[in-house]
């Protein structure tokens, strides 16, 4: 297995360690859940006043406070851990292919690196600490308004619980945006590692490779940067934004022998999973399928730019985004090429 095809097929293994995460935080949410379950119907429809509402939103603004701690905490060990096996696993796959010694960086280096690095989801820098403690204080203040938000609109407790933690309510919200977390942590202590890996052995490795995944749900900006390179520490890395699925590879000075030879990578299309050049590049990748498949991608009225203006894959990926990797109007795209504003005035 080529170098690019072990680092997916490890991106795939990381997706799964997401996922098995989130189905960790279950526990914690269905606690968070009874404990307002409780706490409300304890609190009854009858005698209701001001000073007793303010003791219980106090209460519940404890109790679950003390649930998204213990939840933060497990998830600080576990990203731990994986910052160690991350740094470990990268200098293992280099040295199956590369024929040269590494370094390989401590776990403590690559948590600091992770804890020390900003995000830039979206081009705004986030704080990876805040990141993690950000979830548990919006969490809480979310349901413990909706709980008072029940009460002050003259809801019965048994309607607060509902709304709050039943089917659709609240909660359902707090669960999924600590998905989101979790699964942007991950991307985020692993490309670290990988990061370090690449500062500790700049000797070795002259510049890394954005590797986005290949199918229809890819974002704008990770379709933009797919195939890309930058010298080390002065380029982006994912995650690009929340949930981000991108990763990076590292790029081999030439003066070592790099078995990477007819490497492929896997690729999602309109028939179906598959194996494409790794030299392919999303744009590229996305010119070889159908019609519905590039409008499910771009839009509809992108799609058929793509397909009829007689741009390429490369040049309609360069107007496709801003410096930032935001996505352009399509306005804003006809004014960087005309063959864009000729084909809108066709249409």
């Amino acid at each position: 297995m080529s170098l690019l095809e072990s680092i997916i097929s490890h991106q795939i293994w990381l997706q799964r360690t997401a996922s098995g995460e989130v189905k960790d935080l279950a526990p914690f949410i269905q606690e968070m859940r009874g404990e307002i379950k409780r706490q409300v119907l304890l609190f009854g429809d009858d005698g209701r006043s001001t000073a007793r509402l303010n003791k219980l939103l106090r209460d519940l603004e404890k109790a679950l406070t003390g649930l998204t701690d213990d939840w933060q905490t497990k998830l600080t060990e576990d990203l731990k851990e994986l910052a160690a096996y991350e740094a470990e696993w990268n200098v293992k796959a280099l040295v199956a292919n590369v024929n040269a010694e590494f370094v390989t960086p401590g776990a403590e280096q690559v948590w600091a690196a992770a804890e020390f690095q900003p995000l830039s989801l979206s081009d705004k820098p986030v704080d990876f600490t805040k990141l993690m403690s950000g979830w548990g204080e919006t969490e809480v203040a979310r349901l413990v308004t909706g709980v008072k938000m029940g009460f002050v609109q003259g809801q019965t407790t048994r309607q607060i619980v509902k709304n709050v933690v039943g089917a659709g309510g609240l909660a359902d919200i707090s669960e999924r945006n600590a998905a989101t977390v979790i699964r942007t942590a991950l991307s985020h202590v692993s490309n670290e590692a990988r990061n370090e890996t690449y500062r500790q052995n700049g000797d070795i490795i002259e510049k890394y490779e954005w590797v986005s995944t290949l199918d229809s749900r890819t974002s704008t900006i990770c379709r933009a940067r797919d195939g890309m390179t930058w010298e080390i520490g002065k380029g982006p890395m994912p995650p690009a934004h929340p949930n981000c699925r991108s990763t990076t590879a590292p790029v081999i000075s030439s003066e070592f022998d790099f078995l990477d030879k007819g490497a492929k990578r896997a690729a999602r299309g309109a028939d179906g999973g598959t194996q494409v050049s790794a030299d392919t590049t999303y744009y590229e990748f996305l010119k070889q399928q159908p019609a519905w498949f590039q409008d499910e991608a771009l839009g509809p009225v992108r799609g058929k730019i793509f397909r009829n203006s007689g741009i390429t894959p490369e040049e309609f990926r360069v107007i496709s985004v801003d410096g930032f990797g935001r996505p352009l109007t399509l306005k804003e795209m006809a004014e960087l090429d005309k063959r864009v504003a000729d084909y809108l005035k066709e249409e």
